[in-house]
């Protein structure tokens, strides 16, 4: 009986697995001020373009390798490797490794959301692989993803336009960023399909804040006036919400025009160079519907119905903006990761 579980076990295992992530885009956190004993609370959506592509089987140790466009498979940046194994480490059964292949490229720290693409993309294929059977939230758990904002870890989970719950107070030692809090995900408070509109996403060759730089801007700007969260808060429940279900674009662009000068995501827009700036007044000038900061930037989102439009608004933004950067125009991924073994 005993070889007979065991053998069954070493069946349910899965070979090689398979995953293609969303990104998504960050349009703000709600409440940091925290007057009614919660915190955070945040509202975004998963994109079909930008997120982490990962083929990964077992071995006897961890390689962390990126594959090219040209079929070019080499080890990865040592940091960037060292990152993986750290994360593997934490579910990894004792003596046991894993091959991870990444597709080139990998870009962190641009306002879509990568880093925790990138550490539920790696714990999921430990979990697939070696049949732990842990669900997405305790993932995110382990890898300390979702503390301070859920969309991401929601948007992997269930793709889609998320409202996140933020958290009680008290399971929170003050206003930090995601990547220094200890705090459970946050829970899922309202998911939408998002309407068929193009989503231009405009990025900057320019690197967003992180780690203490981050910690020191959470702690530095909150608590945000009280009058502002409740304005933060009127509109994506007054005119955000309604427009995404009644596919109201015009409505949906005023919403996020609104939100870049409230509350915290006012002192996110603050902080930005002038090249991201720039490329939010192009956006407006030219038609899109709404153009916001995605996260601490400088990636900057706006919204189209034309596909012409939104052809010739990526080649003018390119011609505008500095050398190395780049324009997607993609769609909501309303579907979440998906992966197979």
């Amino acid at each position: 009986m005993v070889t007979f579980i065991v053998l069954q076990s070493l069946l349910l295992l899965v070979s090689m697995f398979e995953i293609k992530t969303p990104s998504r885009i960050h349009m703000g956190l709600i409440d940091m001020n925290g007057g009614l004993g919660r915190l955070d609370g945040s509202v975004g959506l998963a994109l079909a373009d930008g997120g982490i592509s990962l083929r990964a089987k077992r071995s006897d140790s961890v390689i962390v390798t990126e594959r090219f466009e040209n079929g070019d498979v080499l080890p990865c940046d040592p940091v960037f490797a060292a990152q993986i194994a750290g994360i593997a480490a934490a579910l990894l059964p004792e003596n046991e490794g894993a091959l991870f292949e990444f597709s080139s490229p990998v870009r962190q720290h641009i306002g879509l959301g990568s880093g925790t693409q990138i550490a539920l993309s790696t714990a999921t294929a430990v979990n697939e692989l070696y049949g732990l059977g842990k669900s997405v939230k305790e993932l995110a758990q382990i890898t300390r993803r979702g503390g301070t904002s859920g969309i991401g870890v929601l948007a992997f989970e269930h793709g889609g336009f998320i409202v996140d719950s933020g958290h009680n107070a008290a399971d929170k030692n003050g206003f930090l960023p995601s990547s220094r809090s200890t705090a459970p995900p946050a829970n899922m408070l309202l998911r939408l399909d998002f309407p068929d509109w193009d989503v231009i996403v405009a990025i900057p060759p320019k690197v967003g804040i992180s780690g203490e730089e981050e910690k020191h801007f959470f702690q530095s700007v909150c608590p945000v006036p009280i009058e502002e969260v409740r304005e933060t808060s009127h509109i994506i429940l007054m005119q955000m919400l309604p427009a995404i279900i009644e596919q109201n674009i015009e409505g949906l662009g005023n919403a996020v025009n609104s939100l870049q000068k409230l509350g915290f995501k006012k002192h996110e827009v603050a902080v930005q160079p002038p090249e991201v700036k720039t490329v939010i007044d192009l956006m407006l000038k030219n038609g899109l519907y709404g153009a916001g900061i995605s996260s601490f930037g400088p990636a900057v989102y706006g919204f189209s119905e034309d596909k012409n439009q939104s052809e010739e608004i990526r080649s003018l933004l390119l011609e505008k903006m500095p050398p190395g950067s780049e324009v997607l125009i993609t769609k909501a991924n309303n579907k979440g990761a998906e992966y197979h073994g």
